[in-house]
This record gives C-alpha cells, structure tokens and sequence, in this order.
C-alpha cells in the first residue's frame, strides 16, 4: 500500500471493532467505526474512505441494503462483508453483486489485512507514462480506449436506452453490461443474463418470454420468462447474433411494444427491464448476408459499445494481469508477485483471447508456481503472437493471421486451436470460413 489507507468498520460488536483496528493500525491504516447503520450513513456522506468492513446484521437492519446503496452512490469504494456463519450465503450474494470479498467471524487477521492491502492496490495510482489505473465496478483500465468507455458507460447508465455491446470473445462484454447496471438506478434490481448461443431455438422463446401451462409436452406451469422476471432490471442478451430469425422478430416486437407474448398465450404481457445485447459477430455482414434483421440491429443499436481487443489496448495489460493476481493472492493466502520478465512477457503477447485468456494464463502461473515470484517461463505455452500488423493492415487480417498461428501450434486440431483461442469450436467454424481457411 501506498500511503495511509482510510477504513470504516461498521460492526455492532465493540470486540470486533476494536480487533479490526487494532490489526489495520499495526498495517499503517486510519480507522474509524460505526456501531450502527445510521452512523454509518453519517460518516460514509461526511468523509473519504479507501475501505469499508461492513457486518451483514447491524442492530437496525441489513448491512447488505447499506451495501447496495454503497454500490449507487459511490461505486467506486470497495466494501467488504463480515459475517457470521449463519450469513455466509448472503456474504457471498454480495461479492459476486461487487463486495471486494468477504470476512467470516472469527476472521483470520491475515486475511484481514490481505483484504486492506488489496483494497490499497485499488486506489486509482499512477503508472507508467503517467497513466492512472482506473477502477469502475469491477473495469480495471490503463488505458484511453477504456477510459472513454467508462465515461460511456456512466452516462448510458443513467438511461433506459438498449445497448449494443461489440468485441471480440473475452473482451469483457458481460462485465460492461453488469456495470451499466449497477451505475444505473435500477442497480438493486436483478441482473439476468442469457447466452442465446446455447440454449435450443425450441427452448429459447420460452426462456425469454415466458409460457402459460400446458403450452407444450412439459410445460406443467407457467413460467412469467427472463423479461418479466428481471423486474425493472436488466436482461442482458449475449451472442445475440446466433438468435435465430423467427426469435429475431418476437424480440423486435418486444423492444417496440414494450411487451412479451408467453408461448401459448392469446394476449401480450407488459415488461419494464432494461435490455442490453453483445455480440462478437459482425452483425453488418451478419445483415447483408441476410442472417440478421436489419430493422432489429437498428433498433438494437442506440447507444454502440465497441471494445477493442487487448492487442489494442497493451496498457491494459499489466493492471489487469495484477488485478487478477491480487484475487489470487487474497483468495488463498499468499503473496505472489510477477518479475519484470514476466511483466515483459505479458505485454509481448498479443492474447487473441484477450482478457479472458490473460486471466487463464496468470490463474495458471499462480498455481504451478513453487516460490513468491512468477517468471516468465511460465507464459511458454501462451498462444504466440501473430506478426504485428503493418499500416493498412484490416482488423480481420490481423484476426486471421491469430487463427493460421494457433492451428499450426495444434497440428491443425481445430478443437484444440478454439479452445488455445479461448473461443468456441462453432465461433471457430464460421471465422474458418469467412476467411476461407483450410
């Protein structure tokens, strides 16, 4: 950590309270405490804070309410739960709702202060070239390409308009829509998503818009669908580019009328969240090879999210292969750091399977590494780069020459090349034949 971190602990145990500053003071903390919500709500309005340690059962009410109000107002302050055994389950409802992590009583002191270092390492700080590392619900960022999409993300959460989410597979699609969520107002409400790629066409129309009972052979109830039960949430739609033409008109019907027909229902019902779709298809050439509705991509494309591929965006890089190390470390216990090899290594590599795959590739480093320190041999079996680009180079050139290197690297197994790309086989079939490879 640099420089004193400031944390609030909210707890109505005064033998905790007094066990958490004691444990962060000794790891140059500043400490304050809250008994209680309504204190809590006081010093959280009235003072900067780096960290906040909030019990789930607080005398007058749910530290979880308090939690998601955090999560509004100030997104960007990390909190992270305390509880009992009894509440664990709810602990963990809110780390995958953004908590940083969570504290079982009786905590280890350890992990409390691996909690307060990486709450440290979350601060925004200046890095190479002067860059700040931009932390936005769960958004790690080095880079102007992401800066200026967290500033579009903001202010598309601010609305109710669909979004249109593009990039290449494991861009981080899924994660900016779970932050158009959450920095909308509607963020205490359910965020469902669904991968149309992988539910049957036959099931799908159900899934979304819901049955009446007897509808078809099993359908013993009926099911209000993913549209009307997000509330006014949000759906998010991924791979939308594979929802088959039929669907592509019911949804269009649905996104004007503001309304969903059940499967084996005479009248329409009225739905009120918000819908957010991404594809890593080309859904231009998707429209003209007349495999996707071009009144539906427009009616789709309000506000445009495109993300670039990690290739382009290299001072991502670092910050994120740390942010996923920091996670590692806090998890387990351990305080595993990169070399400047490794660093080196990471940033030559052109991860055609971008975030996902850097994350892969450091998740296995920290598990096969025997010391403190990963090296740079640990990134060996990493797919290799495909040569750089040269001015007039297409982003299709650059995405073909990616597959031509990983099939060579697989003898040409073409499941092994998907899943080296960290894309699926079906994705890898139909760029094969875009780009006429054999």
């Amino acid at each position: 950590m640099s420089g004193k971190l400031s944390v609030l602990v909210v707890d109505d145990e005064l033998g905790i309270r007094g066990l958490c500053r004691e444990v962060l003071e000794s790891a140059a903390c500043t400490v304050d405490e809250a008994p209680d919500l309504a204190t809590a709500r006081e010093k959280l309005e009235g003072g900067r804070w780096d960290l906040v340690l909030l019990d789930v059962r607080l005398p007058d009410g749910s530290g979880l309410d308090l939690f998601r109000e955090t999560r509004r107002r100030k997104p960007g302050l990390p909190v992270a739960i305390m509880t009992g055994h009894a509440s664990v389950e709810d602990a963990l409802d809110a780390v995958k709702a953004g908590a940083l992590d969570y504290l079982s009583k009786p905590f280890d002191v350890e992990r409390l202060k691996g909690i307060a270092d990486l709450a440290g390492r979350s601060r925004p700080q200046t890095k190479e070239g002067g860059r700040d590392v931009a932390r936005f619900h769960g958004i790690v960022a080095a880079s102007r390409e992401m800066a200026s999409i967290c500033d579009l993300i903001e202010r598309a959460a601010a609305g109710r308009s669909t979004v249109l989410i593009q990039g290449e597979s494991g861009t981080g699609k899924e994660l900016v829509a779970r932050a158009i969520h959450e920095a909308g107002p509607n963020a205490d409400q359910p965020f469902v998503p669904i991968d149309c790629g992988s539910i049957p066409a036959n099931l799908l129309e159900s899934e979304l818009f819901g049955h009446k009972k007897g509808a078809f052979t099993g359908a013993h109830t009926e099911a209000p669908g993913l549209f009307r039960s997000a509330g006014k949430g949000t759906v998010f739609l991924d791979e939308i580019g594979e929802l088959p033409p039929p669907l592509q008109a019911g949804l269009l019907r649905a996104l004007q009328e503001r309304e969903v027909r059940p499967v084996g229902a005479t009248r329409s019902k009225p739905f009120h969240a918000r819908v957010i779709v991404a594809t890593n298809r080309d859904l231009r050439s998707a429209m003209a090879d007349g495999e996707f509705r071009r009144d539906l991509f427009y009616r789709l494309h309000v506000i445009p999210i495109h993300l670039p591929p990690l290739r382009m965006r290299r001072a991502d890089i670092e910050p994120l292969a740390s942010h996923f190390l920091d996670q590692l470390n806090v998890a387990s216990g351990r305080n595993v750091r990169l070399s400047a090899g490794a660093v080196k290594a990471l940033r030559k590599l052109d991860w055609p399977g971008n975030v996902r795959q850097l994350q892969n590739a450091i998740e296995r480093a920290f598990a096969l590494t025997t010391t403190d320190l990963i090296d740079e041999e640990q990134f060996d079996g990493v797919a290799p780069a495909p040569e750089p680009p040269r001015d007039g180079d297409r982003l299709e050139d650059y995405e073909k020459q990616a597959i031509i290197a990983a099939l060579r690297k697989t003898d040409g197994n073409r499941e092994q090349a998907a899943k080296l790309l960290n894309i699926g086989v079906a994705t890898l079939f139909r760029k094969l034949k875009k780009y006429q490879i054999r």
